[in-house]
């Protein structure tokens, strides 16, 4: 057995992600899990590895944003270069290593590329790492190899009751994840390409476990990670949601915040719900459990055609329907709709702008968006449709009044910067290892 040292780059916007592979190596015999939030302390624990004659490992998660910022680039070439020189293998993971592998490898430089979820893979490529074995036979992984484009193959997706969402021994937390995939596969989102086409789900049993060890640690406030926070104890594309199974998970999860004076946040930040699974049986339970007042709804379009364009599988009466139903049980509907989809017209924009007002209307608020161009989408990086000046300024009037939230400007210029980052060469998603 080789002592190995794993030292993941710690970042405020990655590191849901990257608490969850802490948690899966810090499982693996053998290897010493390093975390560094700072350039300068992973450089510290590289030479300190090479000092020690372990086995090095640095490994980063990538969001498409995180390239449109010059100086992340310029401190990734000097990690890179500063870990390979003291014989550091570099690997990448995340929504844009799985969407881009060539890219990642190719222009910004790592040695391999993990597709999909990592959970399983950083535990199986670790091991071979201390057992001197082969960590390049792995599936899930995409390297060259005398130029050639290699990729081990795509795993299976995990049961989420073998991994731990983060590793609270560390004291390290996050929202607890109770579901992974997406049955729609939305042609903007990265969600159904990296985690799979079905939903899958944390059992009861293990949420209310991760939530004890929150309030073990003094959290209070309790909030869940999902696609679709009315989608739990579905399997695949149904509009009828499972009220009877959601009920018990919250049930379940009062009990413990109750008794710590603890509060529940479901259909809220980080999540959403999906406008075809509100019922009003559904917002009652939510009602009964939790602390927010506002429940966010994923529209997207005021327009049908465009919801079908990018198979949304709801149509604009189902998100009027989710409004009425979520004000009139107390909550505050909150909208998200995006603007500038590929393939939108200005008729398309118009119906969103009038859905906006009649969803104003009737008391609810909206976080307005731009389209992010995200390679591994079937959209992948095209060009976002034009937005006229007028519908611009009418965006920036609902802003400016409060009516509408968001970064829908500087969502605007990232969009521009990621296109830019494409046509240098930074970004290259048309040659997918996980096609």
């Amino acid at each position: 057995m080789t002592a190995t040292r794993l030292i993941l780059y710690y970042d405020k916007k990655t590191r849901y992600s990257v608490n969850a592979l802490i948690a899966a190596a810090d499982r693996v015999p053998g290897v010493r899990v390093e975390v560094a939030d700072t350039p300068g302390r992973l450089m510290e624990e590289v030479e300190e590895a090479s000092r020690n004659r372990e086995k090095c490992v640095v490994g980063y998660s990538l969001l498409t944003t995180m390239l449109v910022d010059e100086s992340f680039l310029n401190t990734l070439k000097t990690i890179l270069h500063h870990a390979e020189s003291h014989g550091c293998l570099t690997i990448a993971g995340g929504p844009h290593a799985s969407g881009d592998p060539v890219g990642v490898l190719r222009s910004l430089g790592f040695k391999v590329v993990f597709i999909g979820e990592a959970e399983e893979t950083i535990r199986e490529f670790l091991g071979e790492l201390v057992n001197d074995g082969d960590p390049l036979r792995v599936k899930g992984l995409a390297f060259y190899e005398d130029d050639r484009l290699v990729f081990t193959g795509r795993r299976k997706p995990v049961d989420l009751d073998n991994y731990d969402p983060f590793p609270y021994w560390r004291g390290l937390i996050n929202p607890v994840e109770v579901t992974r995939g997406c049955p729609y596969g939305c042609s903007y989102c990265q969600v159904s390409y990296m985690h799979g086409a079905f939903y899958r789900h944390r059992s009861i049993g293990r949420i209310v476990y991760y939530v004890r060890e929150l309030a073990r640690l003094g959290v209070r406030d309790y909030r869940f990670i999902t696609p679709d926070s009315l989608s739990y104890g579905l399997s695949t594309v149904r509009r009828e949601p499972d009220v009877g199974l959601i009920d018990e998970l919250l049930s379940s999860l009062h009990e413990v915040a109750r008794d710590v004076g603890g509060r529940i946040f479901y259909g809220s930040f980080p999540s959403e719900v999906r406008p075809e699974h509100v019922t009003g049986e559904a917002v009652r339970v939510l009602r009964r459990y939790v602390s927010n007042r506002e429940i966010i709804v994923g529209a997207q379009s005021g327009s049908d055609r465009v919801l079908s364009m990018v198979r949304r599988g709801h149509s604009v009466d189902d998100v009027l329907n989710a409004v009425r139903v979520i004000s009139e049980n107390g909550f505050t509907p909150s909208v998200d709709v995006i603007l500038g989809i590929p393939g939108e017209t200005r008729e398309d924009q118009e119906e969103t702008l009038r859905l906006i007002e009649r969803i104003l209307g009737m008391g609810g608020r909206i976080h307005v968006h731009y389209y992010l161009p995200l390679p591994g989408t079937p959209l992948g990086l095209k060009t976002p449709a034009p937005v006229p000046a007028d519908v611009e300024a009418r965006i920036s009037r609902l802003i400016g009044s409060g009516k509408a939230y968001g970064s829908w400007f500087n969502q605007k210029e990232l969009s521009r910067r990621i296109l830019e980052l494409h046509r240098r060469g930074l970004i290259a998603p048309s040659q997918r290892a996980n096609a």
